[in-house]
């Protein structure tokens, strides 16, 4: 059941006629459990397996939350208990993640990355003193199977998500309209522009081989912004979802390519992920509180780690350490004032890694960016029509523009007139069909 189909068009509405009714203070407790069973049943339509493991999860992050404070009444620090919740669901995460690479029959939960982290941040949370934990498992449940935040994200916290959902929400026309809004501009993210891309890209990397090095050079510009169209308007429609029944979800994108420093590429980029590995990677690491070698190692731990969480492919792996050694090289000769050239240069260098993202054998993504660097001039594929990638080009433009004017804050408030075009666009141009990327992660 995914956001870009009626099937969850039809789910939603007819849970949201049922959550109006339950959205009262004396009804939180049905409401909930409503919710929980929603979600539930929404993730069960991948396959009925998957909700154990959100049990699983469940399970051991709420009793291990208890387990902490019991371990701090008795002042002690609860350290045995955190350490115990982190490796049995690191466990479960690894063995799905990683053994699929051996043994490829193995059904790959979707979603369980984003799921096991976020449910990671309630019983670090307890651990850091920074919340406490919940008496009642239905709310533990609820906060780790949300089933907005379920398959891709955002990954929210804790301390952000469960007092929304212990409190009656308000629900106004405000809060519909921008819900709504947030749906419908995400839509047309993934299915006007990045699925439109990834009919081109699918098309060029499925042989590379058999094409020119400029041919190489558009997919990977393309990839770019099939990626980010992809992931962001999930996150979009995702916040959207919330949103209309009141809940605010914590941003995941804010115009990640409209940057002048990698740096600021990371702080605007994929948030909620990054964000996480800052506050209970990094920081745990030290952070920047130690010496410059161990700072080094800081960092570039952090970046390993992310590409690892993506996969254990050395692609991933050196996607990672192709951004670790942009942002430390920034760091310390970067130019203190970047221009627009530097603006290029960052947006360049980020294209060049999607690249290892993108392809899974690292040998294979070498040999493009061998064929991009000494064939960059030469005749042009055109997709299945030149009409085609034309009519994918003029959309991207459009989406640029309105990213563009959005990050120079000349669109400021939320026009109904925008999103009828935008509506017509999606029933004019619209390609879906396709899983959003980061359902693998």
């Amino acid at each position: 059941m995914l956001f870009n189909t009626f099937e969850y068009l039809f789910f939603f509405c007819s849970l949201f006629c049922l959550f109006l009714l339950t959205n009262r203070d004396g009804t939180l407790r049905l409401r909930n459990v409503l919710l929980l069973i929603a979600s539930y049943f929404f993730y069960a339509q991948l396959h009925v397996w998957f909700v154990f493991l959100l049990i699983y999860t469940t399970i051991v992050n709420f009793f291990c939350g208890q387990w902490i404070v019991r371990e701090q009444s008795k002042g002690k620090r609860g350290t045995s208990a955190v350490t115990i919740a982190v490796i049995l669901s690191v466990a479960q995460l690894t063995f799905f993640k990683y053994a699929y690479v051996v043994y490829t029959s193995i059904l790959l939960p979707v979603g369980l990355s984003f799921f096991t982290f976020q449910a990671l941040s309630y019983s670090i949370d307890i651990y850091r003193q920074k919340i406490k934990p919940e008496k009642n498992i239905i709310d533990v449940a609820l906060f780790i199977a949300f089933f907005p935040t379920l398959l891709s994200g955002p990954i929210e916290r804790a301390r952000n998500l469960i007092p929304q959902l212990k409190e009656r929400t308000s629900i106004n026309w405000d809060s519909i309209t921008a819900g709504i809004s947030l749906f419908v501009w995400g839509l047309f993210k993934k299915i006007v522009i990045a699925d439109r891309l990834a009919e081109y890209v699918n098309a060029v990397y499925y042989a590379p081989n058999a094409h020119t090095g400029s041919t190489l050079a558009l997919a990977a510009v393309f990839y770019s912004f099939q990626i980010y169209c992809d992931f962001s308007g999930y996150a979009d429609m995702a916040i959207g979802s919330g949103r209309v029944m009141g809940f605010k979800i914590m941003q995941n994108f804010n115009l990640p390519y409209c940057v002048n420093t990698f740096k600021e590429f990371w702080h605007r980029w994929h948030i909620s992920l990054t964000s996480w590995f800052t506050e209970y990677v990094y920081i745990s690491m030290g952070g920047n509180r130690v010496s410059k070698a161990r700072w080094l190692l800081n960092i570039s731990s952090v970046f390993l780690l992310s590409g690892i969480w993506h996969g254990a492919t050395w692609s991933f792996v050196l996607w990672g350490a192709i951004h670790a050694i942009l942002y430390l090289g920034e760091r310390f000769i970067g130019p203190k004032r970047p221009n627009a050239l530097y603006h290029l240069f960052v947006f360049i260098m980020i294209t060049f890694a999607w690249i290892f993202f993108r392809i899974e054998n690292s040998m294979e993504a070498w040999h493009i960016v061998s064929r991009i660097c000494t064939d960059f001039v030469s005749p042009l594929y055109w997709g299945s029509s030149m009409f085609s990638t034309l009519l994918s080009m003029f959309l991207l433009s459009v989406f640029i523009v309105r990213e563009y004017l959005l990050y120079r804050n000349v669109l400021p408030q939320k026009y109904a007139w925008e999103y009828m075009l935008l509506l017509i666009g999606i029933c004019l141009f619209g390609v879906s069909g396709d899983q959003f990327v980061y359902f693998q992660f």
